[in-house]
């Protein structure tokens, strides 16, 4: 079943980001982070048209090495000065994510700088990110902090989980983010649906 984490906050990026770090950043967003033949950096020309079946039946549960799940919820501003999280449900590994992009894509000598790979050849590779995000499961209501200070990330809890709140029913916040969804998220809602029953059906 899994569950949802509800963030609030945003992480600054100086200097900001020019428009092709903004276009591959929300790209590989947008994308499923399977395993692909291209390469863990890999992201599909139009990610809202990617198609579950042209994966492999064994990989397209998968993530690649490295990366923390199959979805990166952390997005670009329109002007590239700042990352915040897309609101679609079910993101886990938030501060593990921020860590992978960050070391691969934003910092100094970061690891996609010496992959030769074309897709990277307009990226800075010069940013420093600080800020601090809140974040708060709803299964339990865990209350936590992703802190960033020099392109650094730590975690910590502020307020424990409490097993009270597992078969609680959404509180009025929650209700509320979730009538809000976009046609984009609910598009992505749906094609995680496809994907499970594709498994299934697959026994993949």
């Amino acid at each position: 079943m899994g569950y949802t984490t509800d963030y609030i906050g945003h992480i600054d990026i100086e200097p900001i980001l020019n428009a092709a770090e903004i276009a591959y950043l929300t790209a590989f967003s947008e994308s499923r982070r399977c395993v692909r033949p291209g390469g863990p950096y890999a992201v599909p020309d139009d990610p809202q048209a990617d198609d579950h079946r042209t994966f492999s039946r064994n990989t397209d549960n998968v993530p690649p090495d490295g990366q923390p799940s199959l979805w990166c919820d952390w997005v670009p501003c329109r002007d590239g000065c700042c990352l915040a999280y897309n609101g679609v449900e079910k993101f886990y590994g938030g501060a593990a994510w921020l860590r992978y992009l960050i070391d691969h894509f934003l910092k100094p000598d970061a690891e996609a700088s010496h992959s030769h790979d074309p897709t990277f050849v307009n990226f800075g590779f010069d940013h420093v990110l600080e800020g601090i995000v809140v974040g708060c499961r709803r299964d339990n209501k865990e209350l936590f902090a992703i802190e960033v200070m020099s392109s650094r990330v730590r975690e910590k809890v502020l307020r424990p989980a409490d097993r009270r709140y597992l078969d609680s029913p959404p509180l009025a916040y929650e209700e509320a983010i979730d009538r809000a969804l976009s046609p984009r998220q609910r598009r992505r809602r749906e094609r995680e649906g496809q994907v499970l029953q594709f498994t299934r059906n697959t026994g993949a």
